[in-house]
């Protein structure tokens, strides 16, 4: 469906993502378990002086497991939710590559950039059905991340001007809350909105070395950003539901993300200078009988890295606008279900100078991004 579930809830996992009030609107008590497969496309090319190259990363895939569950309170108007998704993250690798200006060896260019970034949510929810027609919802957010990033150029360089690379010492936490409502005003249309609060995350510590190998710990300041859905669905035409949803994501006030891309005096990285977007997703379902139903989905988002935030971004290059989606489920039987689907990020790209700490923008330079990805996704339902 393209994410466009606010108001259209077909299943635990999309009902206790995007708005947990629409748990109240599943027909049963239910376990979904899921599994997201991400295959992404990333080349990185720079220029300098006459002098350009292009080098693809290996990323290899990026698997994302989720799970939901949804308990309705016999005889009683509430609704037990429980959620754990991999909500967020990016991955790229970047060999050091001598013909490739921006990937030459430090301090002259970055070398080789890895980034591997898996933020973990933990989402216990309670809704309550004010009546047949309106549900409210809320709960406690738990969040835990591992980071790592070479070079880590959020803290200050060595001596010689190089960046040592970083790898979180441990699983880092953090929290924050969620609400929603979902009303039904008549027996076709249907409203939702949800509010995630940013999760403030304790601060990140990094384990590294110099340039003579002595041990170095270093610190980061990420937070993920609020987030606010609102959305429609119609289920006026036999065996048909169309979602609509519209959704505001405020990376410009998330720490590590939002913060200025701008180097301190001594070499330190402020942050990744995002800008905060609006997302539109648009989905469609077709039941075919009693057991199979079709699904197809479009999603545009802003892009929350601007051109002259490129080379800031080599390592967490998110530059996905538009994504199209295809799948379905097959009810083996009144209890089980299979769902697969496939959804394709095109190709997207933005360009920039290459800047330096204590020189600034390189005149005449630029590095490019390029990105496209492939995201496979398999689960099972249970109904009781």
């Amino acid at each position: 469906m393209g994410g466009a579930s606010t108001a259209a809830p077909l299943s635990a996992l999309s009902a206790l993502y995007w708005n947990p009030a629409t748990i109240s609107g599943l027909e049963h008590t239910e376990l979904e378990v899921g599994l997201d497969v991400l295959f992404t496309d990333h080349r990185v090319s720079s220029s300098v002086s006459g002098f350009s190259g292009s080098t693809e990363a290996d990323a290899g895939t990026f698997p994302v497991p989720n799970f939901g569950w949804v308990y309705h309170l016999k005889d009683s108007p509430l609704t037990f939710g429980l959620g754990v998704n991999a909500i967020a993250g990016f991955k790229t690798n970047l060999a050091a590559d001598p013909t490739n200006p921006i990937l030459s060896p430090q301090p002259t260019g970055l070398g080789r950039v890895s980034s591997e970034a898996t933020f973990l949510q933990l989402s216990p929810v309670l809704s309550y059905s004010l009546s047949d027609r309106l549900s409210i919802a809320a709960g406690p957010v738990i969040s835990s991340a591992q980071v790592g990033l070479e070079p880590f150029t959020f803290d200050s360089a060595n001596t010689n001007g190089t960046y040592p690379s970083g790898r979180a010492t441990r699983y880092h936490w953090g929290g924050g809350f969620q609400t929603g409502v979902y009303f039904i005003p008549d027996d076709c249309w249907h409203l939702g909105a949800s509010f995630k609060s940013p999760s403030w995350m304790e601060t990140f510590e990094f384990f590294g070395q110099d340039q003579t190998g002595a041990p170095r710990v270093m610190n980061a300041n990420i937070d993920l950003p609020m987030i606010v859905s609102v959305g429609t669905a119609y289920s006026g035409f036999e065996k048909w539901l169309f979602a609509v949803d519209g959704r505001y994501i405020d990376y410009k006030h998330a720490d590590g993300f939002g913060d200025p891309a701008t180097f301190d005096a001594t070499g330190s990285l402020s942050g990744l200078d995002w800008s905060s977007v609006f997302a539109l997703a648009m989905g469609a379902q077709r039941a075919l009988g009693d057991r199979v139903f079709l699904r197809g989905g479009y999603t545009y988002n802003q892009n929350p890295i601007q051109d002259g935030e490129s080379f800031f971004n080599v390592a967490s290059p998110l530059i996905y606008q538009h994504m199209l989606s295809v799948g379905g489920s097959y009810k083996l039987n009144d209890k089980l279900a299979v769902n697969v689907g496939y959804s394709h990020y095109l190709d997207n790209s933005v360009s920039g100078p290459i800047v330096f700490p204590g020189i600034g923008a390189i005149p005449g330079s630029s590095v490019t991004n390029e990105l496209t990805a492939n995201f496979l996704s398999f689960g099972i339902l249970l109904q009781q």
